[in-house]
């Protein structure tokens, strides 16, 4: 029975106590929040680092395997490069977009013809990779390379 007392009093009491909070989110202090920057600066600086150096093996290795290959995976890296920033412009305007409350409609960089393009793209990296690369497979590779990023580039526009 005192139990049950002392019980119904503490509940009661930290109640109160609750009820008497501050309703409004808890702020982090100024320092706390100069390390969060930091550590989430340290992490972006090292894992774009880690994506350089991971995207720099793999054009070794392809160079190292054939000249062709190599070539063609540089311009594979240079085209993810032109997607990548494109894509993060169009991100940062829609963040702002939504921020001010001001429809925009967006235009896809990538329809489904850009998407077939890098499709054959792969496929034709396969196949010259198990042909071993002859003249026309890396002539058919350029060809439709070059048609999908100015496709890719005509929707930017």
């Amino acid at each position: 029975m005192i139990n049950g007392i002392i019980k119904l009093f503490y509940s009661e009491v930290v109640k109160t106590k609750i009820k008497n909070l501050p309703s409004s989110e808890y702020q982090l202090r100024d320092e706390c929040k100069d390390i969060q920057n930091i550590t989430l600066k340290i992490d972006s600086i090292f894992f774009k680092g880690l994506k350089f150096i991971f995207g720099l093996f793999i054009l070794i290795f392809a160079f190292n395997i054939k000249i062709i290959l190599g070539i063609e995976v540089l311009l594979l890296e240079l085209a993810y490069i032109v997607y990548k920033r494109n894509l993060e412009i169009q991100v940062k305007e829609q963040i702002e977009n939504i921020k001010n409350s001001i429809e925009v409609t967006s235009v896809n960089l990538l329809d489904e013809r850009g998407k077939s393009g890098i499709n054959v793209l792969i496929s034709l990296l396969i196949v010259g990779v198990l042909s071993g690369f002859n003249y026309i497979l890396v002539l058919s590779f350029l060809a439709v390379f070059l048609f999908t990023i100015k496709h890719i580039c005509s929707n930017i526009k």
